[in-house]
């Protein structure tokens, strides 16, 4: 697993993260979409999550922290293509990203890949401050850590 955050485009920079999870593609949908599973291996805590939860349109809220904050995590589900696409639009703090995640099977396991395009928010002062390479290296750094959790999370409880 090696998170990489990208070049800028336009104040735009990818960050992408693979993983190959011992579990099946099912096992690590329902860890992706259930919001107790989530909150189990995440780190987050659920505030606001609607019924039906993740479908398009929804907006989700998780508290989450960084550092000495506590900060809201916005979800804003674009995509759900079961088990092997979800796409929301996500905001936390200052960092805003597309985020997506791609499931396919591989060998006895899953392989999940996680797409995200990050940027500062609140252009154009995120850009003249310079925050959009902060939130990559952020967004790298968090994105890595969490897919490894969902990995060992999925793998010690194959079922739940």
């Amino acid at each position: 697993m090696t998170p990489s955050a990208g070049t800028p485009a336009r104040g735009i920079r990818p960050v992408v993260v693979t993983v190959v999870v011992a579990a099946p593609v099912a096992r690590v949908w329902r860890a992706l979409t259930d919001p107790s599973e989530v909150q189990r291996w995440d780190g987050v805590r659920a505030v606001a999550i609607p019924a039906g939860y993740p479908a398009p349109g929804q907006h989700a809220r998780w508290s989450t922290v960084a550092g000495p904050f506590r900060l809201t995590l916005h979800d804003r589900v674009r995509v759900v293509v079961p088990p092997a696409r979800l796409a929301s639009t996500i905001d936390v703090g200052f960092v805003h990203v597309e985020e997506e995640y791609r499931l396919s099977p591989s060998g006895s396991g899953t392989l999940l890949v996680s797409d995200n395009a990050v940027s500062a928010r609140s252009a154009p002062w995120g850009a003249i401050l310079g925050l959009g390479p902060l939130a990559a290296l952020l967004t790298a750094r968090n994105v890595g850590a969490s897919m490894a959790r969902l990995r060992a999370f999925c793998e010690s409880s194959p079922s739940g």
